[in-house]
């Protein structure tokens, strides 16, 4: 039960290092963090919708690239970058995929025979790739945003595209309550830790466990009106200032007209079709 006390609290700082890493990353001068946080925003979101009407290979390959290149030219950690988001595109995705992968679920040409009435087919392996890839680039536009981003900035973009804003003061409360629980919860296990003298016993670790999110369901209880009062007592009203304003510029109309130009090619070139 230490090795799970250690782990939570590696596990925890670790969550706290990605976030300040992110904040590094909003701050250096790569292609993203020079646009327009509300240029940002549109174009992200944009991308993702133009990135999922392919139907291609060959279409969802060119996105696959631009996104890698988008990544590199924002100064995007790609170690990091290769690995969250292969994780969950090609493992999670790669396993709801599986059964339509055979025959007998999308019947075709076969490709390879697992039985001799078992396969898997062309089109089901062909269908399966695009759609993990379609995943693998939607998330790398997420993953850029937010890593290109403050999340405060996100918000303040969202507010300028009309946001309700009890979603976007949801988005922003909860962001704080996550890390302000994680640092207890944090703190809660390295005193457990550094008051622990010898093996204890499984019953009284357990029960450490279920004591502290006791503790912690409690605590949010309590603290849901204080941090809300400490907002409004410095000046929050719904809306979002940052020491960064809007500034709409050259480099984002450039940016703009080039992602306009590239499709349009891209589209004229495939005969105004985007499948196959």
């Amino acid at each position: 039960m230490s090795n799970f006390i250690e782990k939570t609290v590696l596990g925890i700082q670790s969550t706290f290092e990605d976030m300040f890493a992110s904040d590094e990353i909003a701050n250096k001068k790569g292609l993203m963090q020079s646009l327009d946080s509300r240029v940002r925003l549109l174009s992200i979101i944009l991308l993702i919708v133009i990135a999922n009407l392919g139907n291609s290979l060959y279409y969802m390959a060119i996105m696959l690239v631009y996104s890698l290149i988008l990544a590199v030219l924002s100064k995007i950690p790609m170690k990091s970058y290769i690995a969250r988001i292969s994780a969950v595109s090609i493992v999670f995705t790669g396993i709801v995929l599986i059964p339509s992968l055979f025959n007998v679920v999308r019947p075709g040409k076969p490709l390879i025979y697992i039985t001799g009435s078992l396969y898997i087919t062309r089109g089901g392996a062909l269908s399966a790739l695009i759609f993990i890839m379609r995943s693998f680039i939607s998330l790398s536009f997420i993953y850029i945003l937010t890593l290109s981003t403050k999340w405060i900035e996100i918000l303040k973009a969202l507010r300028y595209f009309k946001l309700p804003k009890v979603f976007s003061a949801t988005l922003d409360i909860s962001l704080r309550y996550i890390t302000l629980f994680l640092d207890v919860a944090s703190n809660m296990f390295l005193a457990r830790k550094s008051r622990n003298v010898g093996k204890s016993k499984g019953k009284s670790e357990r029960k450490f466990v279920a004591s502290s999110m006791g503790n912690l369901l409690i605590m949010s209880d309590h603290l849901s009106s204080e941090i809300y009062s400490a907002m409004i007592s410095r000046g929050y009203k719904g809306e979002y200032k940052t020491i960064s304003n809007f500034k709409f510029d050259i480099f984002d109309a450039v940016w703009i007209l080039f992602n306009i130009s590239f499709f349009t090619a891209t589209f004229l070139v495939k005969g105004g079709k985007l499948w196959i």
